[in-house]
């Protein structure tokens, strides 16, 4: 297992909050403790990025917003103009997009490359995350989607929205991560995403070649390692 400060932790997690039931009075608690715990990024809907750079003004933590979530198959002209008033209405942001998988799957790659590329420009040299949700593709499907990836100028592929409401969802894993970086190498960063709940998978995540870490257990990740630093100072 890798070692790692607690510094280094948690700027590796993007705290996440994605939940369509969520409170104003939630998100600003939500949004305190990323700020607290000095997250790398919180990852939120695009209606709370004003928010979130009101209450974060002043940190480091970036604001990491969902574009095209959770489905990804709105017209790009849509996601186009989410990425758009995300810029206008927030500071220090990142932008993870889902990609259209219907399109993906059905052969149409150009069209998916077209869908990134307008969302890498509308983004103006933010960085832009594509997530193409790994539980729902093959081997064969994952080695072009991330190629897609890189050759339509994203930074990171994402494994996964995290979404559990399709079947055949399962937990990002070490393997998911260790095969995307043997298809993209250093030309592109990983970020997984998606069942990520504990510090074990975490460190197994980090140590497989992930940059980041999207989870909405941050806090008890950092918790457990706190309680362990203790017991194997």
């Amino acid at each position: 297992m890798i070692k790692i400060t607690e510094k280094e932790l948690v700027k590796f997690i993007d705290q996440t909050n994605l939940k369509p039931q969520a409170t104003e009075e939630e998100m600003r608690k939500f949004l305190e403790e990323a700020k607290k715990y000095d997250f790398c990024g919180v990852a939120i809907m695009p209606a709370w990025a004003p928010l979130a750079s009101k209450i974060l003004k002043g940190s480091d933590v970036k604001i990491v917003v969902a574009i095209g979530f959770p489905l990804g198959t709105i017209p790009t002209e849509l996601k186009v103009e989410e990425v758009k008033w995300v810029l206008e209405n927030s500071s220090n942001c990142e932008i993870d997009m889902v990609m259209n998988i219907p399109l993906l799957k059905s052969g149409k790659y150009v069209a998916v490359r077209k869908d990134i590329e307008a969302v890498v420009k509308a983004a103006e040299g933010v960085p832009v995350k594509v997530i193409i949700e790994v539980p729902l593709l093959t081997k064969d499907e994952i080695v072009i989607a991330s190629l897609i990836s890189e050759l339509a100028g994203a930074q990171y592929v994402k494994t996964s929205t995290g979404f559990k409401g399709f079947k055949g969802w399962r937990p990002t894993t070490a393997e998911d991560v260790r095969f995307i970086k043997s298809v993209v190498g250093d030309k592109m960063k990983v970020k997984a995403a998606g069942g990520i709940r504990t510090l074990s998978q975490a460190l197994e995540i980090i140590e497989a070649g992930a940059s980041r870490i999207g989870t909405s257990s941050g806090v008890q990740i950092v918790e457990d390692y706190r309680r362990l630093s203790k017991l194997f100072p």
